[in-house]
């Protein structure tokens, strides 16, 4: 993309200075009147016009002509890409993550920023080739007007754009690539999980609802409703700990008398659990992911509940969608 739009903004400027030229010779055919152009008519009855021969430049000065045409849009391509990617990661990772813009709508809009700062630095850009004492080609404008001198001209800003973009793109050697692509899972997965859980549990009825992801040795909650606050525990600990490493669904009736039974998280967020429901979340080959646990049943009547069979399938199935999304989000199981 930051290629492809400094190439046309070559192309643009080529053909604006060809234009320009062309304008001013038909401004200058325009001013003859009168006895002059009657006497450049009958001029050119007489006798054929004699048009003044134009010496062919050497190598060397076309290669001196590319050259100077080169330098300056290396250093318009190094802005032009640093800018537009250095500003699109930064877009990409502050609005982008919060309001879920593609990579290409932020590489669209680090490209107006590029655009900006290539306008605004033009004039230091040219100020710094001319410190730099090109040797000169010492082409006439006739010169510089013949095809041969155009395609050298087209050639070493083509080169010089390219070498330019590539050098800009360096950045990329020191900008952690994957961080946007992680930071938009996360966010999706927090607001997939928070919806699930939420409604989960409502549908069975729980005051609270955990969910529970592996991660390495540890487990983390990303979602709790009633708080939000994530938690970080051992793999194994507690009785979320034991359902992961059997992979079996827990149900009790009061938590509290379970020896497993991690009583650290209650304290944390002041809270009190009696009957729980714990069931492992799984891929299609097995494999255990997290857990979903279900806190204290409440009847309909208000009273405190037990979590039941019917219960217990309803969070295998939310269990399911979890792993499904997961499936989505990544790729992958």
């Amino acid at each position: 993309l930051p290629l492809t739009c400094t190439l046309l903004f070559c192309l643009a400027r080529m053909i604006s200075s060809s234009s320009r030229r062309l304008i001013g010779r038909v401004a200058g055919s325009a001013a003859l009147s009168g006895p002059a152009r009657n006497s450049s008519f009958a001029a050119m009855d007489v006798a054929p016009a004699s048009s003044a021969v134009v010496p062919e430049p050497t190598g060397k000065q076309l290669r001196i002509l590319a050259l100077r045409r080169a330098i300056p849009m290396v250093g318009f391509g190094f802005m032009d890409n640093i800018v537009m990617i250095t500003a699109g990661e930064a877009i990409d990772m502050s609005i982008g993550v919060s309001f879920g813009l593609s990579t290409m709508t932020a590489a669209g809009l680090g490209q107006c920023f590029s655009d900006v700062a290539g306008i605004t630095s033009g004039g230091m850009v040219d100020a710094a080739v001319t410190k730099l004492k090109l040797p000169h080609h010492h082409l006439s404008e006739a010169q510089l007007e013949l095809k041969v001198s155009r395609i050298y001209t087209a050639i070493g800003q083509c080169i010089g754009v390219v070498t330019g973009c590539l050098l800009g793109m360096s950045v990329l050697l020191f900008m952690d690539t994957d961080a946007v692509d992680r930071a938009k899972k996360a966010k999706e997965l927090e607001s997939i999980f928070e919806s699930i859980v939420e409604n989960g549990h409502n549908l069975v009825q729980a005051e609270r609802a955990t969910l529970w992801m592996v991660d390495g040795d540890e487990l983390w909650s990303e979602v709790t409703v009633g708080t939000k606050e994530h938690v970080r525990v051992p793999k194994y600990s507690g009785v979320v700990g034991a359902a992961i490493k059997s992979g079996k669904n827990i149900i009790h009736e009061d938590a509290r008398e379970d020896p497993k039974f991690d009583a650290k998280v209650d304290e944390k967020f002041g809270y009190v659990t009696t009957s729980m429901l714990t069931v492992p979340v799984k891929t299609d080959d097995g494999k255990v992911i997290g857990a979903i646990q279900m806190h204290n049943k409440i009847n309909d009547d208000g009273t405190e509940g037990l979590f039941n069979v019917h219960d217990e399938r309803m969070v295998e199935l939310l269990a399911s969608h979890v792993t499904t999304f997961i499936r989505v989000v990544y790729g992958r199981d």
